[in-house]
């Protein structure tokens, strides 16, 4: 779905109006007992695919440290040992697996890997070149080895799962989708197409293609804490509302406060003392009405 939010915000306003209706209007085939649980497991799949790609972004930045840490490693070993086998390459080099008369460090985690082997036989081979100060010995890159595969199968692991979990995803919104269509169906035989209580299911009254008529009689208390409490009468055809904001001499236009689905709201976070000013948008599935007139108050 491009826009999980409002998808679910859909489903739950389907459960609204089912819980309220169902019985009142005549459902028997998408009922509450029905449609509930197809909307949690959709809900439930989805955020188990948020975090399985959480958990991946995660075990990239847990494998970044890991690559980061051995690539370190390598690089002063390689410069601390060049007290014993010479700044230059030879065949000295040859068990910590610098071959080719080169001292590249390798590039790939297998790469680093290997030469951390490498390293961890040298120093076991030779103890006294190790230095327990720096960590420059077979245990430490023998850890750095180990973090470094560790690391790298996590991400394979986490691949595996964020594809199952996308996968459920995808299977449990399809699934909710396909409900969501069955309830239309229903609710065509049994509601009038201009019926005002489709807006308790959906955003749009299906024979009625106007916008909502115009919020009038807004009303705003200030209470302590930074906070506004908005009220306003029910706007014709109206599905939700969009409530903006101007806190004078901070914002240099309205912004949207908040959206809700019923005919008040509470604003949170107001500057003590300041002036502010509040319009209603009513919306619905065809396109938003006209704004409110402008109140104005101040914060407490």
């Amino acid at each position: 779905m491009k826009n999980t939010q409002e998808f679910f915000r859909l489903g739950d306003k389907a459960l609204t109006g089912l819980t309220q209706f169902e019985g009142a209007i005549g459902l028997t085939h998408v009922t509450v007992a029905s449609y509930g649980p197809v909307l949690v497991d959709a809900k439930t799949k989805s955020q188990a695919f948020e975090q399985a790609r959480f958990d991946k972004a995660k075990g990239y930045t847990v494998l970044r440290e890991a690559r980061s840490e051995a690539q370190d490693y390598l690089l002063s070993v390689r410069n601390y040992l060049t007290g014993f086998l010479g700044k230059n390459w030879s065949a000295l080099w040859t068990p910590l697996g610098f071959l080719n008369n080169s001292l590249a460090l390798p590039s790939t985690d297998a790469g680093r890997c290997q030469m951390l082997d490498k390293v961890k036989q040298y120093f076991t081979a030779n103890p006294g070149q190790e230095n327990a100060q720096k960590q420059y010995t077979a245990a430490q890159a023998d850890a750095l080895c180990t973090a470094l595969t560790n690391a790298a199968a996590a991400i394979d692991d986490n691949k595996v799962s964020t594809r199952t979990a996308r996968d459920a995803r995808d299977t449990a919104q399809t699934g909710l989708k396909n409900k969501l269509q069955e309830l239309r169906s229903e609710l065509e035989t049994v509601l009038d197409a201009e019926d005002p209580r489709w807006l308790k299911f959906i955003d749009r009254i299906p024979g009625d293609p106007r916008v909502p008529e115009q919020v009038t009689g807004i009303t705003a208390t200030a209470q302590p804490g930074g906070i506004i409490v908005v009220d306003w009468p029910d706007a014709t055809r109206a599905a939700r509302y969009k409530v903006l904001k101007q806190v004078v001499g901070t914002d240099p236009d309205f912004v949207l406060a908040t959206t809700v689905d019923d005919s008040d709201a509470q604003l949170t976070g107001v500057p003590s003392g300041a002036t502010v000013k509040l319009q209603v948008v009513p919306v619905n599935g065809v396109g938003e009405g006209a704004a409110s007139e402008v109140i104005q108050l101040q914060a407490a």
